[in-house]
This record gives structure tokens, sequence and C-alpha cells, in this order.
């Protein structure tokens, strides 16, 4: 009895630790959420969850090569986990490590063709890259997946008054801007008159 008693309260202490630290990332203290997921951790060092949610405290801190690690763990204990490719994507993009970044992305929809931000990351990629036709792709599925991507309708945008589509342009800026994405006001005075 008294071994099922510690049994059971070292099972809730696990679960706790995991549960504040959600709690404390819900409430944006991300310092103290790494405390509470590092030592949910040191008792269940392969759950997947914690790991990411850990990965994702790190990167509200900045410490972006701190949540890198921890991603990589994610996808070494979970190859089917697009939320950590997309991340390290995410990473390598914010490094402008573009070829790695677009690879990653695409591992994101490898396992999960119905993702929204790693279309939308890929296009971010192809469009940097002068690859105009593939970024309006990704930036349309984005769009198909998740009709509230306003950044994704302003880059789109972007693209089609390079390519002389103005209509298609403004419409894009139209429902950016309906959607309060920062700089549709200024491409619809710019290119929408």
């Amino acid at each position: 009895m008294i071994l099922l008693g510690i049994l059971f309260l070292s099972t809730s202490c696990k679960r706790d630790q995991s549960t504040v630290g959600d709690q404390y990332f819900n409430e944006r203290e991300f310092e103290k959420a790494i405390e509470a997921y590092t030592e949910y951790l040191k008792l269940r060092p392969k759950s997947v969850k914690t790991l990411y949610n850990r990965g994702r405290a790190f990167e509200e801190l900045n410490a972006y090569d701190k949540a890198l690690e921890d991603f990589l763990k994610v996808v070494e204990l979970d190859e089917e986990n697009d939320n950590a490719y997309l991340s390290i994507g995410s990473y390598y993009y914010r490094q402008e490590n573009f070829d790695k970044a677009g690879l990653y992305f695409d591992k994101a929809l490898d396992v999960n063709g119905r993702n929204a931000m790693a279309h939308y990351l890929k296009g971010r990629v192809s469009h940097i890259r002068g690859l105009f036709n593939d970024a309006v792709e990704s930036y349309s599925k984005a769009i198909n997946i998740n009709h509230d991507l306003g950044e994704a309708y302003l880059y789109r945008g972007a693209i089609r008054i390079r390519l002389k589509r103005k209509s298609g342009a403004c419409e894009d800026f139209r429902i950016a801007k309906n959607l309060k994405v920062p700089g549709s006001d200024e491409a619809l005075r710019q290119y929408c008159r």
C-alpha cells in the first residue's frame, strides 16, 4: 500500500510539473516554464510534448540555440512531429539559411500537408529566392487551409504586383487589410488607386 502511494505521488508530481510549465508558459513566465519543464524531463526525458514546449519557451526568450536542441530531440523521438520540423525550419529561416529552412518546411509538409504555416513559410523562402511562381503556389495553399493567414495574402499580393497581375494583387491587399495586417494599407494606397 505504501509503495502504491509513493508510485501515485511520483506520477502526479511528474504530471504536475508539466502542467505547471504549461501554466507558466500561458502566463508568459517563460523562465519559470523552462524550470518546470526541465524538472519534469528529469523524470521523463523522452516526453515529446514537454521537450517541444520547453523549446517553445526558449524561443520566446530568444534562446534559439537551446530551442533548436529541444526541437532536434523531438524529431529524434518522433519523426512525425510536423510542428518540431516547422520550428527547426524557422530557426534556420531566422539564420537566413534558406536552403536548410526550406528542407525542414518540406519535412513538416511531408508529415502534414495541411500545415498552413509550413506552406506560408515555404512561400517566404521561395519569395526570398525569387521563385515567384513557387511562392504564389505556397501562399495560395496556405490561404486555402487557413483563410485568416493575412500575411500570405499580403506577400502573394506583392508578387502579383511584380508579375503585373494588379487586380488579384489589390484583392489580396484588401483581404490583408481586413485581417489587419501591417503594411496592407500602404500597399493599397501605393498600388490600388
